[in-house]
């Protein structure tokens, strides 16, 4: 799966200290990319990007794939940020899936590109306690982590993170 992660949801993976495990998923056919426009708004994560970049776990998209054009329609039609409007703009142009834990760009992803192709950061948890990759008990740790630190996630219970 084809993935282009916005800031938030690549702040609070990072905030709950498994942004390393999930983009470790990437040798479970998950590809993971990122736009120069969210990479701005990740502020003191840029140069923890750039290694994960130089590592292969990211992908950093040029910033000179996505024309105007493009940009311009999906701003004007949901008015969101910047960065979540490069997401779904990214996304239709390459077929990739959305991760933001943003409300508003959840659904207007939806809206843009369908219901299947957009998630959030708890779902990526998730799948690293299926593949093996956390325990369902430092799954939800995290999780906890990242509501303690200001992220706006929907309530969970630790079952969620139950394979």
């Amino acid at each position: 799966m084809n993935v282009v992660l916005d800031a938030s949801s690549s702040i609070n993976l990072h905030r709950g200290g498994v942004f390393d495990v999930v983009l470790s998923l990437t040798s479970s056919a998950f590809v993971f990319h990122m736009g120069y426009i969210v990479r701005s708004e990740c502020g003191d994560l840029r140069e923890f990007l750039d290694v994960l970049v130089t590592k292969g776990s990211l992908v950093l998209l040029p910033d000179n794939t996505l024309g105007p054009q493009e940009f311009t329609e999906v701003l004007n039609l949901y008015e969101l940020g910047l960065g979540e409007t490069e997401c779904i703009a990214l996304a239709k142009q390459h077929e990739l899936s959305v991760c933001t834990d943003d409300k508003a760009a959840r659904r207007a992803a939806a809206q843009h590109l369908g219901d299947g192709r957009v998630f959030g950061s708890l779902r990526l948890i998730r799948e690293c306690v299926c593949q093996g990759l956390l325990s369902a008990q430092t799954a939800y740790a995290a999780y906890e982590t990242m509501k303690a630190r200001g992220a706006f996630l929907p309530s969970v219970s630790a079952v969620y993170f139950e394979c």
